[in-house]
């Protein structure tokens, strides 16, 4: 009887910390207006496999699992908005034309061409 009380506790444990892992990166997503680090097909992939896993969860009536899953795809569904939301910050405008974040990267590109409010230089700066 102890043992199965100290198991549920251990799925209930486990089961929180994997679901509070995600908070650091929507805390700084929302700090940073900025989502570049994050990639949509894993947004999507990961919250293709928890719509799965609850579903499987409902069938196998396992309430610990459940909990667990709604509550990650709601952390990950969040992190999804997130990503669409902030997506214009990731655009740069060069020569009156918009690029994503990973075009401005190129070498032959300066801040002295771009026209964001992200360059190092103070000339010419203006958001997009």
């Amino acid at each position: 009887m102890i043992v199965k009380y100290l198991m549920e506790l251990v799925g209930v444990t486990g089961t929180l910390i994997v679901c509070l892992s995600i908070i650091p990166q929507i805390a700084k997503t929302l700090r940073t207006k900025r989502a570049t680090d994050i990639s949509i097909i894993y947004l999507v992939t990961m919250m293709s496999g928890l719509v799965l896993l609850t579903v499987y969860s409902i069938y196998k009536e396992i309430p610990v699992f459940i909990f667990g899953n709604v509550i990650s795809m709601a952390s990950v569904g969040t992190l999804i908005v997130l990503k669409l939301k902030y997506y214009r910050n990731n655009l740069y405008v060069i020569n009156r034309r918009a690029i994503h974040y990973k075009e401005r990267r190129r070498k032959d590109v300066t801040d002295n061409d771009a026209f964001t409010g992200y360059g190092k230089s103070g000339i010419n700066v203006q958001k997009p």
